[in-house]
């Protein structure tokens, strides 16, 4: 074979698609919740992208099968095994021999879809739904045959439901696999499909080195894509600090009615930048997704309360609101517990703190609006918030996140860590606050490159203690 193959086997309806699914992220893989949605064999091919001679193209790195579950296998181990103790054939090719002589039996019609990719010397995956008891007389004979044929194989547990019976399920399955391994497609991370991966690369030697390169490949093309993402989010910063917004007085509203126009002009800015950023992150991890009906990917109006309180931990408001206020030292009393009668806090600091934790920032706290000019006759912002500049980094670290882990398979919800060291915090903030306020700051070459690299070690930072949870 060209390059590893993998046959997924299993009972009916126990996630043989979902699994996957989720590990060649193709779309148009079949999964109902009904049993015998698959009725023949097929298969996925994963493909990464590649320079070859010069061009780009695409290089099958390996080929998952997807079969239909077991039916007669008591029946068929009985005749294999009869065969078997008169012949001295290798296994497989016992199997080819099945395979032509009961070709287009009605009793063995999935077993055949099963054993057609097998006969081909694949190794088999064996998938199992671990949150429903095991018995071995349900699953006997079909882990006989599969051990009958000598491959290699592993079984992958799907814990559908929960994993109360996951101890009983590896005890009855340590003798039929040479290894056993835990796999949520719904819930799964990247790491995850490459500890998988990792764990089907010690199956056969043959298939050991291209399996750890195509880990390799995949782990160099996830940090490349990390990069272009962190210097998207910076450039999608200073786009914001660095727009002009004002507003000329008509002579008819007042001046009340002049800042929420302001403001609005202002919310309506972010939100499309945000809309277009998205989309060139999206494009980065070359996936195809509508942003505009992807439920992951509707929250960013930045204005918008509950969006606001979504992607701004109440710690992080206090925290940036007391040091924008100059209150470092109340900023050092918060993180360490906050609310407390700190010596190092400051009357500002504390009012600041204070309201971050107690009252509901508005879209006027994200701008500072400076006077009406008499000689323009208009008003202008005269700068935006660090807090909409911490908005926003969390609101696209949630997005790389979401595309970095995201499966055809995986419908859950991905969460990342919000709340920031105080150290972080205090430099981010002081960063943050001054390339809000001071072009020169923001066109500082020191200053981009600390937003850059902080905003890059966070995005690296998600991976490891990014969470998948159910919705």
């Amino acid at each position: 074979m060209s390059h590893p193959v993998f046959v997924v086997t299993g009972a009916p309806n126990k996630g043989k698609s979902t699994f996957i699914k989720a590990m060649t992220n193709d779309e148009s893989v079949v999964v109902r919740e009904q049993a015998r949605t698959t009725t023949s064999a097929k298969p996925y091919p994963f493909k990464i992208e590649r320079a070859i001679g010069g061009k780009i193209d695409w290089e099958t790195c390996f080929t998952l099968w997807d079969t239909p579950g077991f039916e007669n296998a008591a029946e068929m181990h009985e005749i294999l095994t009869e065969w078997g103790i008169r012949e001295s054939d290798h296994p497989i090719e016992l199997i080819r021999k099945f395979l032509e002589t009961y070709a287009g039996h009605s009793d063995f019609v999935y077993e055949l879809e099963i054993f057609k990719p097998i006969a081909g010397y694949a190794c088999i995956i064996y998938v199992a739904d671990c949150s429903k008891p095991f018995r071995k007389s349900e699953y006997l004979w079909e882990m006989e045959l599969i051990k009958f044929t000598r491959l290699p194989r592993i079984a992958v547990l799907n814990p559908v439901d929960g994993d109360r019976h996951l101890e009983s399920w590896r005890s009855g399955l340590t003798d039929y696999f040479n290894n056993i391994k835990v796999f949520n497609p719904h819930e799964t991370t990247f790491d995850e499909k490459l500890r998988i991966l990792g764990a089907f690369s010690h199956l056969t030697d043959e298939w050991e080195e291209p399996l750890n390169k195509v880990i390799g490949a995949l782990k160099m093309q996830r940090e490349k894509v990390l990069e272009e993402c962190a210097r998207i989010i910076r450039k999608t910063i200073l786009q914001i600090f660095d727009r002009e917004f004002s507003v000329r007085y008509d002579g008819i509203r007042d001046e009340e009615e002049h800042r929420v126009e302001l403001v609005s002009q202002v919310r309506e800015f972010v939100h499309k930048t945000m809309d277009d950023t998205q989309r060139e992150i999206t494009h980065r991890f070359g996936l195809q997704i509508d942003v505009a009906f992807d439920r992951e990917f509707d929250d960013n109006d930045l204005f918008d309360t509950t969006v606001r309180r979504k992607n701004l931990s109440v710690h992080q408001r206090a925290l940036i609101n007391v040091m924008v206020g100059g209150g470092i030292g109340a900023a050092v009393d918060v993180a360490a517990g906050g609310l407390t009668f700190g010596l190092f806090t400051t009357a500002l600091g504390v009012g600041g703190g204070l309201a971050a934790y107690f009252k509901e920032i508005s879209p006027m706290d994200l701008v500072k609006i400076g006077s009406y000019d008499p000689d323009e006759e208009r008003i202008q912002i005269d700068s935006l918030s660090p807090e909409l500049g911490l908005l926003v980094i969390n609101r696209l670290r949630q997005v790389v996140a979401v595309l970095y882990n995201r499966t055809a398979a995986n419908t859950e919800t991905v969460v990342i860590r919000k709340d920031l060291d105080l150290a972080d915090l205090q430099n981010l903030g002081s960063l943050l606050k001054k390339m809000a306020v001071s072009r020169k700051d923001r066109y500082s070459e020191k200053n981009k490159q600390k937003l850059l690299d902080y905003i890059h070690e966070k995005l690296k930072e998600d991976r490891t203690v990014v969470k998948v949870e159910a919705t």
